[in-house]
């Protein structure tokens, strides 16, 4: 597991890394579920592109 925080259990109990528990599509609607205007603002940024 290298230097990764460990500080969740999987469903058999055993220790897994958050960086492992936290994919980038569960941060991403954890950020958007924060700031709801992240996600306009993503959008109205990727139209001008």
């Amino acid at each position: 597991m290298g230097d990764k925080p460990i500080s969740f259990k999987d469903a058999n109990g055993n220790f897994v890394s958050a960086a492992d528990v936290w994919t980038e599509e569960k941060l991403e609607a954890l950020f958007n579920t924060l700031n709801p205007n992240r996600k306009l603002r993503l959008e109205r940024e990727a139209k001008q592109d």
